[in-house]
This record gives C-alpha cells, structure tokens and sequence, in this order.
C-alpha cells in the first residue's frame, strides 16, 4: 500500500511538502494551474519514468524548480514514496519500503532504495508483478483514456502481461534472448577463429618441418666451419708471428740509422743557434752604431734649437723693460684723476644734507592737512549711511504699498477665477462619467475576444503536441532503421575487406592472381578469377555449395592451366608458398567414368532431394559447364540418413544434408556445421545478400525521412498559426491592459475633478478674507512713509554744508603733496649724484692698484727670461761637447761589426757540411721504412684475414677462435677436402629448403595450445547456447500459461464490471487469430445498452471513460495493484456516470487505494481524505486543508480555506480525516 509522498524542489513544490496517503480514496483538488498534476508526475518520476515529454518537459532538469519572482531557482529535486510491506508483497524485508529520486541541474541523478543508491533495473524489478508501473494500469492520467483504448491491440497486451505478472519473466526472456544473441554471435566468431587457427596450425606445421631440417643443417655446418675456421686461424697466426719477426730487425736497422742522423741534425741545431747568435750581437752592434748616429743628430739639433731659443729670449728682455716704463706713466696718470673726483664727492655731500631737510618739512604740513580731512569725511560717511538707510526704508515702505495694492487686485482676480474654474469642472466631470463609462464597455468586449483567442491556442497547442507525437515516432523508426542500415553497411566493410584482403584463399594462389594483376598480358592471361567469382550462389544455400565444393572455391579458373603449370616450373620455388589449385574452363571427357559420376541420373523425384547441387548456382553462359563439372555429381538432401540411404543406392554421386553433413562417393562422412575452411562462398554470398539488403533499407529510410520531413513541415505551419495566435493574444492582452489603465485613468480623472472643486471653492474663501486684511495694513505703510521722507530733507542739507569743507581740506592736501614729491625727486637726485661719485673714485683707486701689479709682473718676467738666456748658453756648450764624443764611439763599433761578419760566414759553411750528411741519412732511412711497410702490409693482410674469418663466425654462431684455439690433429689436417665438401652439400641443401621461418617451432606449440583452449571454449558455448534454449523455451510456457489464466480471468470481470457501470450491454476482449499468444494483440468490443456492438473509437467521451475504467478495474480484481492514480478520469462523465463509477470504486477499496485528481465535487463526496492544492504565492505550490464546504461546483478552493489553513483550522468531523501533521500547509 501506498503510505505518503514527499516532495522538495520537484516542479512547482519548491518547499517539503508531504501528502499521507490513508486506506480509501484519496482525492486532490485545486484550481486549474495549481500544480495537481504535478504530484502525479513525482509518483511517475520515481517509479522510473524515463520520457521527459510524458513529464510534460523539454529536459530532464524541467522538474527542477526554475525560481519565481520572490524565490530563487534550485540545483536539486528530490521524490519519495513511503510504502507499507507489511504483507511482504515487495520483495524485500523491510516493513516499511522508501523508495526516492534525485536529480541535479548539473543533469546528475539517482534512485534510492531505503535510502541506498539503486539503479532503475532495481526499481523495476523491485515493483515487477506487483501492477506497479509507468506504462501499466497503475497511473491514469488526464487524457490518456482515449489513448489506452485507442491503442494498437499489442501496445494493449502490455497491461494485461503486467496484471499477469509476466512482466519480469518478458524481462528474463529479453536478457536471455540477447544473451544467447551474444552466445552465437560469439559461438560464429570463435568458430570462425578456429577455422583461421585450424589452417594456420596446418600452415604451421609444415613450416616447422622445414625450421627442423634447416635446423640440423645449419647445427652441422657451424660445427664444420668452427673446425675449418680453427685450422685457418693457426696457420694465419703462424705467418702473423713470422712477419712480425722481420719487422723487428728492420726496425732496429732504421733506429742505428735515425740516431746517426739526429747526431747530425743535433750539430746543424748547435750550428745554427751560434750563427744565430752572431747575427744577434751583429745586429745589436748594427743598432748601436745607428743608435750613436741618431744621438748625434739630436745633439746638433738640439743646439740650433738652443741657439734659436737664445735670440728669442733677448727679445722678450728688451720687450719687458718697454712694458715697464709705459705702465708707470699710466699710473701717474691716474693719480690726477683720483684727486679731483675726491673734491667733487665732498662738494655732492653738502648738498645732498640741504635738500633732505626741505623733504622732511613738506611732509609735516601735508600730514596735518591729512589728519583734517580724514575725520571731517568720516563724519560725512556717517550722515550719508543715515539717509541710505533711510532712503532704504522709504523704498521698503513703497514696494509694501505696491505690495499690498497689487495683493489686493490678485485676491479678487482669484475669487473671479474660482468661479470662473467652478463651472468649467462640473462640465468636465460629466465629460469624465462618459468616457469612464465606454472604457469599460471596451473593455468587457476586448476581454471576451482574449478568452476565445486563449481556447483557440489552446486547440492549436493540442494539435502542435499530437504532431510532436507523431514527428517522435517517425524518429524512433527513422533511427531503428540507421541503426538497421549502419549495422549492415559495417558487416558489408567487414566482408569487402576480408574480401579484398583475400582471406581463406591460399597462400599460392594469391601469389599467382598477383602475378597475374603486375602483368596482365604475360603468361598468367587467361585467369578468369577464382571459382568463387564465376559461380555465384544465393545465400540460402551458400553454405551448403561451399561444403561440396570445398577448398575447390578457392582455385584459379583458367582458360588453359598448361600456362600456369609452366609458369610455376620458370619461377624459383622460394617464391610460391603452398599449392596452387587450378580448375580449366573448358575440358573435354570422352570417358563417363572419368567424370566421377553420372550426371544423366535425375534424383530429383526421391523423397528428400532438394536438387543438384549446381542447380543451385547463378551461373551463365560458358561458365553453366563449369558449374555441372564442378557440382554436377554432388545432390542436396533434407537429412543425413537420407543422404546415407541415397548413398547405397546412387554410390556415384556425393550428398550434402541440410544440416551441413557430407557423404561421399567413397562413402567417407563428414559430420557437422563447420562447413568449408575458407567460408569463400558463403562470405560472397553474404556479400550480395548485403548489397540487396542495404539498397531496401536505404529506399525504405528514405521513405521514412520523407514522411518525418512532411510531419516537420506540418508542425512548422502549427507552430506558425500557433505563433500568430500568441501574438493576436498578446495583442489582446495588451489592448486590455490599456484598457484597464484607461478606465482606471479615467476613474482617477473623476476623483481629481471633484477634489478640484473642494479645492477651489477654500481658494474662494480664503482669498476674500486676506483681501480685506491687505488694504488695513495698504493705509498704515502710507503714515510711515511721509515720515520717513520729512527726516530725508533734514540729513540732506546737513550733507550739502560737509561737502564744502572737505572740498578745500582736499585743495590743500594735494598742493603739499606736489611739493613734497619735488623736494623728493630732488633729494634723490643728489643721492644718485653721490653715489656715482663714490663708485668712480674705488675705481680709480682700483686702477691705480692694477697698474702697480703690472710693473711687479713686468719686473719678474725680465729678471726670467735673463735666467733662462744665460741657461740655453750652458746648454749649448755641453751639446757640443757631448757630439764630440759620439763621433769615436761610433768609429769604435763599426771596426767590431766587421769582425762578427767574418765569423757568421765561417758558421754557415760548417752548417752547409752537416746538411748534406743528414740528408743522405735520412734517404738509408726512407728506404728501410718502405722495407718495414712492405712487410707491414702483408702482416697487416693476414691479421685481417684472421680477424675476417672471427668476426664471420662471432656474427654467425657466437663463438670465439681465440677462446677455442688448439693444436691441430693429423685427421684435422688430412679431412680438410672432405670437409669443405660437406660445407658445400649443406649449404645447397639449405638454400633448397627455401624461406624458413625459424620462429614456427615456437608458434606451432602457441597454437596446438591455443587450438586446446578454443576447442574447449566453443564446446563451452554450444553447452551455454543449449542452456539458454531451454530457459527461454521454460519462460515461453510459464509466460504462456499465466497469460491464458490471467486473460480468462480479466475477461469475466470486464464482462461483469461493464454491465454494472451501463446498466447492461456487453463488452468482451478478443485475441488476434493465426498469431503466437505471446505476441498476438487484444481487440476491446463494447456494446452499451441498446446500441449495436461497434468499435471502441465510435463511443462517446463518457462510453470510453466508462468502458477504460471497466477493464482496469476488471484486472484490478483478477490482480489487484496497490494503488491506483487517476488524473482528472471522470472529466467526460455526466453525474449519473459519476455516481456509478464510485460505486464500482468503493468495491475495490478492500484491497486497491485511490489517488484521484478531480474537479467535480461528486467525486469529492467519495473521498475518504481531501488535499487542496493552491499557488497563494506565484509559481509556488501548496499542499492546504480543506473541507468538502470550502470547494465550489467547479473544484475552485474557497478563500475562506486557505484562511482557515492559515489559522491551523481543521473540522474533525469534516471529510478530511487526516491527523494533525496533515492540516499543516507542506
């Protein structure tokens, strides 16, 4: 039993809410867009419904709630449904079984069992048998009446396998199918592995037989040549040793005749190193003669520079003395001048004092003056200031009277005008009445046509969502199709490619069709292909043409085989692997019996002969005969014990069975499905049977595409018409709107109208009154004003007498400021005058002062340069002493430069002696190192012989001569010939065997081992295949029998149950003939009360409602499910139908409880527990208390319920009989 739904975040449940679900029938109420419907997608949700179009959403996270205008959206939703196991009906220990999903807006979620994570199998096999299930009987939904009846008859099969309880054996049965799909599958890959290992362990073997020979052979020939190479490497080591020998004694020869050569090249160094000593000392004897010569030139330079420098210095004296005489008559000069500026300066002085006591008097009389005339226009400043202030009052009292006069004109232009505006209001407030009044019946008109346009969207949305139906299903089919198409096209690719990798033909008959495509018009031209080319079969019977032909498949076809046998004999047999099967087109046989068979014989007529074998091959023209020579003496039969029996009687022919068994003509049997190694035939077959099969689901998907295509264009024009109904209604809403805000402006217009006169009419009042209050205080400002005036005239006249005085004050003040800005002017003149006669006489002093220095500077620089003249006089003299000398020195080192010249001359003749000597030394030495060459070369041939023929045989078998080296035997040295000639043998023997793979030893026991494994490993999976056929065979029986007992069953309760809800009439369920009970479909016959028995579609709303809730309650009762949700079912029933649908409800709730989301409260009088839903806050569901009073004819919650809700009040005695956690708002 169902116990309680908790809801957080799901859809428009943004809070907790909970909803406890009591024994009965529950029912949920709430007006249209509460969110009712919404409790019936979570219990959908959790039980695992996977379409989000069935959850009336574009994405999973649509259930997430998106936020409102006062809430945030949230990242999480979570569902749980609570239920009660006490009677164990689920499978699990528990008492009580939660059952939750989540989901992140991340797109994240899980499923939980008591709070553990679960996957959705678990959830279904939690609830499988139980009736419990999105697409079974379990949830009705508003709308999907019509939808459960007017179903196709195997889509309706599936409530009736749940009420079975067949539902988990489909699902045991479905695994089991693809299991043994994946059983075979894999049972045909390894089979087919073990044929590829099967050829390549023959393959193997025979390569293995050759790895053994060359093997031993070449074991042998490293022993040969490890002998041979021992002997060769002493006899090289014999004459390495001898040449070595000689190379010593050359060697000692060339080192007697180097050290007497060295002893000579070690005189020539001495030699050579005391001529160059002499040239040293010659060259410094030469440097120092030129050295002598250089000094003496400097020295007789340096007395001419002397002597110039001595008459310049007379020059400069006699310059000096000059220079003293001018400046001292300068000086005197100066002295004259220095005087008369000092009597001029002390005459300045005298008159420089006079003239600033007059400047110091003139100052005194205009500071009296001053003083005088700034208090007397002080005094004048004050009255002035008295009759500004007074002028100022009498202005303030002017503007008042103006003031008050103009104020008494605008009060009475006020009254005028109130009365005036009085009369123009009144005529507006009418004018206002009207146009209020015809806004309103815009607006009752415009809101008439909005409705209308909102149920003509409505009905072109119901259009637009049966087309996104349709355009699903087309898709769906479109992608069973791809996937169908994509899964055939990949095997085609697989087989091209196994076909253009030629895999199953043998290994020689590639290299020959490759010769053959490298020169098309050589000896190979004729070729036509392979067997498998020329004879093509069609897939039915591939299998069985490949069997007799066997690995003939896959020989060459030829127009003449001589070619190719002549061919092969040119080509070197390394070059072909394997043999090379050849078939000739065309042969003529003379003899019947050379034919292997009689092909006149017809055993068509026998019991179980399906026909001759190349009956059964497509083949045209020339190639019909090859077909006949090839297949003609094979038969194909049904079985293996006719093929036995056929056998005795015609032992001419061979037969192959159905199942794949061979007898032969020898009467040899080949039993089993192996079939053919190389599978030519059959893959060829396959191949053209794949390119049929693609071309039709290509046609086929392109037909699908078309019509998806039509569907999406009429969903464009829905979704256009659709579109122009929106915005005709946003049109609408809009011309509302401002409908709306006109009445209300006009409304406004009404209220302001009236306040207005309110107003006006105070105005009125008021303005009468202060009237009379301006003109008493017009009169008073007028008394103040003449006296303010009489006090102006008196401060005039007063002001008139000030300004006399003041004028003849400033006279005088300005004539004794002019003369004392003379008496300045002049005063600072005689300033100036003073100054200037000071500065010229620190001048002139300053002058005489420098003329001074300048006959003390002359002085000395005389009494210098008559030092310096008598010093370049000594110089002089010393330097010609100096040259003097210079000249025997240099007679002296010339007379030793000579005597050096004739020594050097001596040296190099001894030098020239020794040179000769040396050389011929060294051209004995030249020869008897071409001697030690010579004799290197050859030692130098032997060691790399003996180093070659190590090397050979460290790089063929690892061994070291060095290492193995001993002292030769007389057989060693008497075989050598018979030695070097089983060398030989082997080696030809070698190269006869060919290419050997030497890794095939190993590879041959990988793949016995690995053959072992396989072999055991397909008999595993016939064992699991069988196993697997027998358990589905096990369901089918079981699925059988429960369906037949359960269908038996339901069909005498719809039968009882609909004459019950009709009053009569008879209904039935019929099950499609000529079709398996596991997959026929069920057809629902009705026939109400006098009416004829006609097809379910033909029923009216109420018939079909009626006539549904028959056949579920009719499996209720032959397997009753838990609970069952209705969503809005009765919304086509009229009262009286209603009222016999819960009386067949209320049979049922012994053992089923009701979840039903209505409007009609007839349904409500059935309610053993009532829940309102409301959205008192925008887009936020809420779970309410209500009473049945609270709830209108039409399902509408009562305002007074939600205040009631509010207030925690609930009527115990009421319809809802929840406890006090269910009066709380979720």
């Amino acid at each position: 039993m169902l116990k309680a739904l908790e809801l957080i975040g799901f859809k428009s449940f943004a809070d907790k809410t909970r909803f406890e679900f009591p024994e009965g029938i529950t029912v949920v109420v709430g007006p249209n867009g509460s969110g009712k419907s919404n409790i019936v997608d979570a219990i959908k949700w959790v039980l695992g419904e996977q379409s989000v179009k069935s959850l009336r959403g574009k994405e999973m996270a649509d259930v997430i709630f998106n936020g409102s205008g006062a809430r945030r959206a949230m990242n999480c939703a979570e569902t749980t449904l609570t239920f009660d196991n006490r009677d164990k009906r689920l499978p699990m220990e528990a008492e009580e079984v939660h059952v939750g999903r989540r989901v992140y807006r991340s797109g994240e979620g899980e499923y939980l069992i008591n709070g553990q994570p679960s996957r959705l199998r678990d959830i279904r096999d939690l609830f499988a048998g139980t009736g419990v299930s999105t697409q079974a009987y379990s949830i009705i939904e508003q709308g999907k009446v019509d939808v459960l009846l007017q179903s196709s008859p195997r889509d309706r099969r599936l409530i009736f396998e749940e009420a079975a309880g067949i539902s988990r054996f489909k699902a045991k049965k479905l695994d089991a199918i693809r299991r043994l799909e994946r059983v075979e599958q894999n049972l045909l890959r390894l089979t087919d592995i073990i044929d590829e290992v099967d050829g390549r362990l023959r393959t193997v073997r025979s390569q293995a037989s050759k790895a053994r020979r060359y093997k031993e052979y070449t074991d042998r020939l490293q022993e040969l040549r490890t002998q041979v190479g021992l002997t060769d490497w002493r006899r090289l080591t014999e004459q390495l040793e001898k040449f070595e020998k000689e190379l010593d004694g050359l060697r000692q020869d060339v080192a007697s005749t180097t050290a007497e050569a060295e002893t000579a090249e070690v005189r020539i160094v001495e030699i050579e190193t005391e001529v160059s000593a002499v040239e040293d000392e010659l060259r410094q004897r030469e440097a120092a003669v030129a050295r002598i010569g250089e000094r003496i030139a400097a020295a007789e330079s340096a007395i001419h520079h002397e002597r110039s420098r001595s008459e310049e210095l007379v020059g400069e004296i006699e310059r000096y003395r000059r220079q003293i005489g001018e400046t001292a008559d300068r000086a005197d000069d100066l002295t004259g001048q220095l005087r008369n500026t000092a009597d001029a300066l002390s005459k300045a002085q005298l008159h420089h004092q006079q003239v600033a006591a007059d400047v110091a008097d003139g100052e005194r009389r205009l500071t009296d003056v001053t003083t005088r005339f700034d208090h007397l226009r002080e005094e004048s400043e004050t009255r002035r200031a008295a009759l500004t202030e007074k002028l100022r009052d009498a202005g303030q009292l002017g503007k008042r009277i103006s003031s008050a006069q103009a104020q008494v004109e605008a009060l009475r232009a006020v009254q005028t005008r109130c009365e005036d505006t009085l009369a123009q209001l009144s005529d507006e407030l009418e004018k206002a009445n009207r146009q209020r009044a015809d806004a309103q019946q815009e607006l009752d008109r415009v809101t008439d046509d909005l409705a209308n346009c909102d149920a003509q969207w409505t009905a072109q949305k119901d259009t637009l969502d049966s087309l996104a139906n349709d355009r699903d299903d087309a898709q769906e089919r479109l992608a069973e199709l791809q996937s169908e198409l994509a899964a055939a096209r990949e095997r085609a690719s697989v087989l091209e490619e196994l076909e253009q990798r030629q895999e199953g033909v043998a290994a020689g008959v590639k290299q020959v069709l490759l010769a053959l495509q490298q020169d098309p018009t050589g000896p190979l031209t004729g070729i036509r292909g392979l067997v498998v080319d020329v004879l093509p079969v069609g897939v039915e019977m591939a299998g069985l043409v490949e069997i007799a032909l066997a690995e003939r498949a896959g020989y060459l076809v030829s127009e003449s085989p001589e070619r190719i046998a002549a061919w092969l004999e040119t080509v070197a047999a390394t070059e072909i692997q394997g043999r090379v099967g050849v078939v000739p087109l065309q042969r003529e046989i003379s003899d019947q019996r050379e034919r292997g068979g009689d092909k006149q014989t017809d055993l068509t007529q026998q019991a179980g002969v399906l026909g001759r074998a190349d009956r059964f091959v497509d083949a045209d023209g020339e190639y019909v005969a090859l077909a006949e020579r090839l297949l003609g003496d094979t038969w194909m039969v049904e079985s293996l014990e006719i093929a036995i029996s056929l056998s005795r009687t015609y032992p001419q022919f061979n037969y192959v069975s159905r199942s794949g068994d061979l007898v032969t003509r020898d009467g040899a049997l080949c039993l089993g499905r192996g079939g053919a190694p190389s599978g030519l035939v059959s893959r060829r077959s396959e191949v053209r049977a794949l390119g049929s099969r693609i071309e039709t689901l290509e046609a086929t998907y392109a037909e699908q595409r078309e019509q998806l295509d039509g569907i999406i264009g009429q969903m464009a024009a829905a979704q256009h018409e659709l579109a122009e109904s929106a915005r005709q209604r946003d049109k609408l809403q809009e011309e509302v709107s401002l409908l709306r805000i006109k009445v209300r402006t006009a409304e406004e217009r009404q209220t302001s109208i009236q306040l207005q006169e309110t107003e006006l009419r105070e105005q009125a009042e008021s303005a009468r009154a202060d009237s009379e209050t301006a003109a008493t205080a017009l009169e008073t400002a007028r008394q103040s004003l003449q006296q303010v005036e009489q006090h102006l005239a008196d401060l005039e006249a007063r002001l008139s007498e000030d300004t006399d005085e003041i004028q003849e004050l400033d006279r005088q003040r300005v004539e004794f400021g002019r003369s004392a800005t003379l008496a300045k002017v002049e005063l600072a003149k005689s300033e100036q005058q003073l100054d200037h006669l000071t500065v010229r006489m620190r001048q002139f002093e300053q002058h005489q002062a420098e003329r001074q220095r300048a006959i003390e500077h002359a002085r000395e620089q005389l009494e210098s340069a008559q030092r310096r003249s008598e010093e370049s006089q000594r110089r002089i003299l010393a330097s010609e002493s100096e040259v003097a000398e210079l000249y025997l020195e240099k007679e002296s080192a010339t007379g030793e430069t000579a005597k050096l010249g004739v020594q050097r001359e001596d040296l190099r003749r001894q030098r020239g002696e020794l040179t000769v000597s040396s050389q011929q030394l060294r051209g004995q030495i030249r020869k008897q190192e071409e001697r030690i060459h010579k004799q290197d070369l050859a030692a130098g041939e032997v060691r790399h012989q003996r180093e070659t023929l190590a090397h050979r045989l460290r790089e063929d078998y690892g061994i070291e001569l060095a290492e193995l080296e001993h002292e030769p035997t007389d057989e060693e040295q008497h075989e050598r010939e018979v030695v070097e000639q089983e060398i030989a043998d082997l080696r030809r023997k070698i190269n006869n065997i060919g290419n050997v793979n030497l890794e095939a030893l190993e590879e041959l026991e990988q793949l016995e081992n690995r053959f072992a494994d396989l072999s055991t490993q397909h008999d595993d999976l016939r064992e699991a295949k069988q196993s697997l056929e027998r358990i589905i065979e096990r369901i089918n029986e079981d699925s059988r029998r429960l369906f037949i007992e359960t269908l038996e069953t339901v069909r005498e309760h719809f039968r009882e149950l609909f004459r019950k809800l009709f009053g009569g009439g008879q209904a039935d369920i019929l099950i499609e003939d000529d079709v398996d009970i596991l997959e026929s479909g069920l057809e629902i016959m009705a026939r109400p009360p006098g009416k004829e028995p006609r097809s379910i579609s033909l029923l009216s709303g109420g018939e079909k409602t009626l006539t549904c809730v028959a056949l579920l309650l009719a499996i209720f009762r032959s397997r009753p499910s838990p609970f069952c949700v209705l969503d809005e079912v009765d919304a086509a029933l009229d009262e009286a139908n209603i009222e016999r649908f819960i009386g067949v409800l209320q049979e049922f709730l012994a053992w089923t409880q009701f979840i039903v989301v209505t409007h009609s409260k007839k349904t409500m009088t059935s309610a053993g527990t009532l829940y309102g839903v409301t959205m008192q806050e925008s887009g936020i569901s809420k779970r309410v208390s209500v009473r049945f009073e609270d709830v209108t004819e039409t399902g509408e919650i009562l305002p007074t319920a939600l205040e009631n809700d509010a207030n925690g009040e609930v009527d115990a005695a009421g319809e809802s009989a929840r406890d006090d956690d269910e009066t709380q708002a979720a």
